[in-house]
């Protein structure tokens, strides 16, 4: 047996190996926990990674390509005159119309060439994402190079669209995918098309149209491969390459831009050779639409207002915030114009040498608005002349003028009519109210007042007869029974005329404004026509319009027009009212006969006289149409002399051509509680065997006058209805709350 020289124990391992062994097996052990740590995390990250991607595909938003254009545009759709569907008329452009959609069909193909070349060489190729840039732009990035030129002509339109252009890795992974998106929902075609009218040109321009209108003064599809180019070059950056302030550097990009041409095959190296050689010629024009260079027609001025207006009032914006969602919310307008009628006002307006001259040096001004009895503006011109710019003061629409006798039929002989104060017939005596010298409040008469435009006075005359010869001092006194107030009340609660003045020194609660028309500001020929209305459709009163709807991108209802009619006047007063206008037309006195009748139609009007003849006015009804003609000097209050009186020619030689074609066994609303009756001409009262002189009149069934005496020597049969002068305009002469 042997043993070992320590005696028999086992050797001890040396110190530094024992040091060495923990070491590795401390390593070893720390090796797999980190590596095992490094799996697991991965496993981690990759599963957060691929949920988060997973999601981005999920949350992949594809750009409505067909609501684009639409989101940027609103349309002003009209009827067709024929068939009465609605067509598209007039396009109003976003960005303060300087955007304009065109269809892919109208790029020239060599600017559809010019843009591939320059900004994504592989784009009939790819599907959306051109992975090798992407990953060159990639890495790129990473090293601290430039990160730009990765993005496709898809993925640029998807930022310009969504305004989502952070340099963030989530946000590039979203629009990759985004984009992936919109290639299986759209054509090549259309996502150029959205591409080239979204991208910024400079100038607050968007698209290539407006630019080209600017640039160049001419229509895309009119563009040179150079000016296309042109336009293009722009894209990089526009304060930079923008022709008109830099014009070297538009020439520099042009010429990269040929040699990417040349690189791909779309010139050839002649070609090359002569556009590198060739400059564009700028022409800084206006931007219009592609179908039209012509201003904005009266009518689309007005709706625009009309729309800005509304839109202020439904939704408490600013002037400033309306319109600018009028011009980019892609809205959707459904206009009352009939476009045959607004054209026939158009070209007669067009052509002053067409006016009835006056004898002033210079020719006075004119406008016109013809309503339908539902209300709806049918046609409206602001101006004489051809018009000069769009959205130009529309005095139809916002002139303020003294409207003269138009006011008596609306104000005190509706009044005193629909009160049972006076009939058809009633006598009643034409003569001053005040005499030379007397005083009424702070004014001293000069003379005789009112007078008549006839310089002189009648004695007893019947209603009839007061309108058509448009006597002044018939109205004074009824208004002055019915008392001024109650006249105001109902022209601006019941007529909704808006500019009569209330309060202040000057004001239009007196008999003068309220019989006689002359206001301290005046009143639109539009609100004129509305008020009016009444006279035509039976007692209605339907507040003017020029649209029906107004829907937004999405097709919601933001406006509807306010169409409910509102009785105003009983349907007897309206009938009896129009009979009495129709001798203004056909009466043997009447202020416009012959110059307004129109041969198979029935006419009813008023003509009305301001002051010294400062403004001239004509209204005029058919059963179909009602038209208010205005003559007068747009600035400051000028005479108008003339020898025949203008405004019922004006109103004729229209309307003539607005009722071709319409239907002449149309006749205006009738009530079957109004007869008709002879009557003395002499009393007012219903005819006897001993009346000389009658005729017929019509009256409510319940306020037929009594049977004459006059002419029997039993009364005198003049107005029997206590009168007597009010000093006091504001005091109650006991017809209290008469229009309810």
């Amino acid at each position: 047996m042997q043993f070992k020289k320590n005696g028999g124990q086992p050797k001890e391992t040396p110190l530094w190996l024992k040091i060495i062994k923990g070491f590795f097996r401390f390593f070893g052990r720390a090796l797999v926990t980190v590596f095992s740590v490094i799996i697991i995390s991965g496993c981690i990250i990759g599963c957060v990674l691929a949920t988060v991607i997973l999601g981005m595909v999920d949350d992949a938003e594809v750009v409505d390509l067909d609501q684009l254009e639409l989101s940027y545009t609103t349309i002003i759709y009209t009827k067709d005159s024929d068939t009465g569907v609605y067509v598209e008329d007039t396009k109003l452009y976003g960005e303060s119309g300087k955007l304009i959609w065109a269809d892919y069909e109208q790029f020239p193909d060599y600017l559809i060439d010019t843009v591939v070349a320059a900004e994504d060489k592989r784009f009939w190729q790819h599907q959306g994402v051109d992975f090798a840039r992407t990953i060159q732009a990639t890495l790129s990035f990473l090293t601290g190079g430039d990160s730009g030129g990765g993005s496709t002509i898809t993925q640029q339109l998807i930022k310009n669209v969504t305004g989502a252009d952070e340099v963030r890795i989530d946000r590039k992974v979203k629009e990759i995918f985004n984009a992936l998106a919109l290639e299986k929902q759209y054509s090549k075609q259309q996502i150029l098309e959205a591409y080239l009218n979204v991208i910024a040109l400079g100038y607050n321009t968007k698209g290539v149209q407006a630019a080209a209108n600017m640039y160049f003064d001419k229509d895309i599809s009119e563009l040179t491969l150079p000016e296309c180019a042109g336009l293009i070059a722009i894209t990089n950056n526009p304060s930079i390459y923008e022709p008109f302030g830099h014009p070297e550097n538009n020439k520099g990009r042009r010429e990269y831009i040929y040699g990417e041409m040349l690189e791909n095959k779309y010139i050839t190296d002649a070609e090359y050779d002569t556009l590198c050689d060739v400059d564009i010629a700028t022409s800084k024009g206006q931007v219009t639409g592609k179908s039209s260079g012509k201003y904005t027609s009266w009518f689309i001025d007005y709706i625009i207002d009309d729309v800005i207006d509304d839109l202020m009032d439904e939704y408490g914006w600013d002037y400033s915030t309306a319109q600018y969602n009028l011009y980019n919310g892609g809205y959707r307008i459904y206009a009352t114009v009939d476009n045959r009628i607004q054209d026939i006002v158009e070209d007669y307006y067009e052509n002053p040498d067409g006016f009835p001259k006056v004898r002033n040096e210079v020719q006075p001004d004119s406008a016109f608005v013809i309503l339908n009895y539902d209300g709806e503006v049918v046609a409206i011109v602001g101006g004489k002349g051809e018009k000069t710019g769009s959205r130009l003061f529309n005095i139809a629409a916002h002139g303020k003028r003294h409207i003269g006798s138009t006011i008596k039929p609306i104000s005190s002989y509706a009044l005193a009519i629909e009160n049972d104060l006076i009939t058809f017939s009633t006598v009643i005596t034409d003569e001053p109210i005040y005499k030379a010298g007397e005083t009424m409040g702070s004014t001293t008469f000069r003379a005789d007042w009112p007078i008549n435009y006839y310089a002189g006075y009648m004695g007893d005359v019947d209603v009839r007869t007061a309108i058509a010869r448009s006597i002044n001092t018939i109205p004074v006194k009824l208004v002055t029974l019915l008392t001024p107030r109650t006249v105001f009340d109902f022209l601006t609660q019941k007529l909704h005329i808006t500019t009569l003045v209330e309060s202040g020194a000057n004001n239009d609660v007196a008999v003068a404004p309220m019989a006689l028309g002359s206001f301290t500001e005046g009143v639109s020929p539009i609100e004129l026509a509305g008020a009016y209305q009444m006279i035509g459709n039976g007692g209605l009163y339907i507040e003017p319009h020029s649209y029906t709807k107004v829907l937004d991108s999405e097709g919601a209802v933001i406006l509807t027009a306010n169409t409910a009619p509102e009785r105003v006047i009983s349907a007897e007063t309206s009938m009896i009212l129009n009979k009495l206008c129709q001798e203004v037309v056909y009466g043997r006195y009447g202020t416009a006969n012959p110059t307004a009748q129109i041969p198979g139609f029935t006419v009813a009007g008023k003509t009305g006289s301001a002051s010294d003849n400062t403004d001239l006015w004509f209204v005029g009804m058919t059963p179909q149409y009602l038209g208010v003609c205005w003559l007068g000097y747009s600035e400051g209050m000028k005479e108008i002399k003339y020898s025949s009186y203008p405004t019922p020619i004006i109103w004729q030689s229209i309307m003539k051509q607005v009722m071709a074609g319409e239907d002449p066994s149309v006749k205006f609303p009738e009530s079957t509680n109004v007869v008709s009756a002879t009557y003395c001409t002499a009393s007012g009262d219903l005819a006897g065997s001993a009346c000389s002189e009658t005729k017929v009149g019509w009256y409510k069934k319940d306020n037929l006058p009594g049977n004459c005496t006059k002419c029997y020597g039993d009364s005198n049969g003049i107005w029997d209805i206590p009168f007597g002068r009010d000093d006091d305009d504001d005091e109650d002469s006991g017809i209290s709350d008469i229009f309810g």
